[in-house]
């Protein structure tokens, strides 16, 4: 069984879980050996499960990149880091730019955040800080969109603020003293 022989929704999931850096893409390289191997003994494992049962991922971590992946647009994870990288002053549109080049010159095997952290546009902590927004962010526009498909409108308490609003009172993403 090669690559190709795994399901789209399970390469969407591995992709996402490596974009929203849940993983590596060596652990999930593994998770999908694993996959292979227990599908040709007749199982028939999601890659999720098998992520959980190599303690890879918790199941809070598939729950939320399930979410994310229902409502997944290909540019989407990437466009939104950059976005709340520059809107929170973090980088400058032309460090993103810059950073987006080196990614597509390594093939792609390293996240845009990634690239920003190692070339010193930005730090470990506003890194993690835009992953904790981008992940509630993703999380919101699921719920958003498992209501809107169930027919229902978010109560007052859970309506999620619009992906370019702030990220009030949530995640202060601007580290302390700027």
């Amino acid at each position: 069984m090669s690559d190709t022989d795994h399901s789209d929704a399970d390469r969407l999931f591995g992709e996402l879980a490596v974009r929203l850096y849940l993983t590596t893409r060596r652990d999930l390289s593994r998770a999908l050996k694993a996959q292979r191997e227990a599908r040709d003994a007749g199982g028939s494992p999601a890659i999720g499960e098998v992520m959980v049962g190599l303690d890879m991922l918790s199941e809070d971590q598939v729950s939320a990149v399930l979410e994310a992946q229902q409502v997944y647009d290909d540019t989407t994870v990437e466009t939104l880091y950059g976005k709340l990288a520059v809107k929170n002053g973090f980088i400058t549109q032309t460090d993103l730019e810059a950073a987006l080049k080196i990614q597509q010159r390594t093939g792609r095997r390293l996240r845009v955040g990634e690239v920003l952290v190692k070339k010193s546009y930005m730090t470990w902590e506003q890194h993690e800080a835009i992953l904790a927004a981008q992940e509630r962010i993703l999380a919101g526009l699921a719920r958003k969109r498992q209501q809107a498909e169930e027919g229902g409108a978010p109560a007052a308490d859970e309506a999620e603020p619009p992906a370019d609003a702030p990220a009030a009172g949530k995640v202060t993403l601007r580290p302390p003293g700027s």
